[in-house]
């Protein structure tokens, strides 16, 4: 190949692929039925009365004491305990704290 020709196919515009149209992820569909009994399930367990995270954290020692102790926590914290078995981040706080609580028995 002469350096004219190989310059030139060098040069060459390149033929332009178009991009494929951008395609959305496809997952499975629930039908409404589904998804209204999965709303149910979950507000089932809530109350008219309910205790918010940052008034369950003012608590959680004094609750964490009760369990400590071994008398009936829920039934004298029935709202508390509510909260924490619908809370995850809450009832992480709770068992970190019973955690250091149960690794030093004299505090």
């Amino acid at each position: 190949m002469k350096p004219h020709d190989f310059l030139m196919r060098l040069l060459r515009p390149k033929p332009q692929r178009q991009p494929e149209p951008a395609r959305l992820p496809t997952r499975p569909t629930r039908p409404a039925k589904t998804l209204a009994a999965a709303a149910l399930r979950m507000l089932a367990p809530t109350q008219d009365v309910e205790l918010a995270c940052d008034d369950v954290h003012a608590l959680l020692d004094q609750f964490a004491e009760v369990v400590k102790r071994g008398e009936d926590a829920p039934k004298a914290m029935p709202l508390l305990q509510l909260h924490l078995d619908m809370c995850p981040d809450c009832r992480e706080e709770f068992e970190a704290l019973m955690r250091v609580l149960r690794a030093n028995p004299a505090a």
